[in-house]
């Protein structure tokens, strides 16, 4: 409570006083009025929110987590349909890569298998023993008219007398 005064001034010698009582909140500092509300700022709300969001979460997982265990026991429980495979069937075989999906890459460079029937394959295969062919063809041809300008056109007994080593 604070007691304030207040001076009325009216016609001179007439000035009065006036007191005035006022009392102020303890929690918020404000002058308090007949319809005064203190708000005091939290975040009890937001906090409360945040706790029904959390449960709300684990609520969640905990009926997923529910539901996959049935799904498994139900599957676990009921026969094998026709066209499935068995749960004993051995060695699972590995699934089809899906519609436009390549799976490993084949390197026609490095194809070893003869029965190969991809183009780029074939075509690579039937290149490279006509190159190697014609290279051997080359090769021989140039080889054996070299041998015979430096070699045979001068004779054997030139040749012997040429080597470094001794020949009996």
């Amino acid at each position: 409570m604070a007691l304030k005064i207040q001076v009325l001034k009216r016609r001179r010698g007439k000035t009065r006083i006036k007191p005035r009582v006022t009392a102020t909140c303890r929690t918020c500092g404000k002058p308090r009025g007949l319809n005064h509300t203190c708000k005091i700022a939290t975040d009890f709300k937001k906090r409360k929110a945040a706790a029904a969001r959390r449960a709300a979460a684990d609520r969640k997982r905990q009926q997923a987590a529910r539901r996959k265990a049935a799904a498994a026991a139900r599957r676990q429980n009921t026969p094998n349909r026709p066209g499935a495979p068995s749960k004993s069937a051995g060695t699972p075989t590995a699934a089809k890569p899906g519609a436009g999906k390549t799976g490993a890459a084949h390197d026609y460079h490095t194809c070893k298998d003869n029965d190969c029937r991809r183009f780029a394959c074939i075509a690579w295969k039937e290149a490279f023993a006509e190159g190697a062919i014609e290279g051997y063809r080359d090769g021989y041809r140039e080889g054996s008219s070299d041998g015979y300008r430096r070699g045979w056109n001068v004779g054997y007994d030139a040749g012997l007398a040429a080597c470094p080593r001794p020949h009996q």
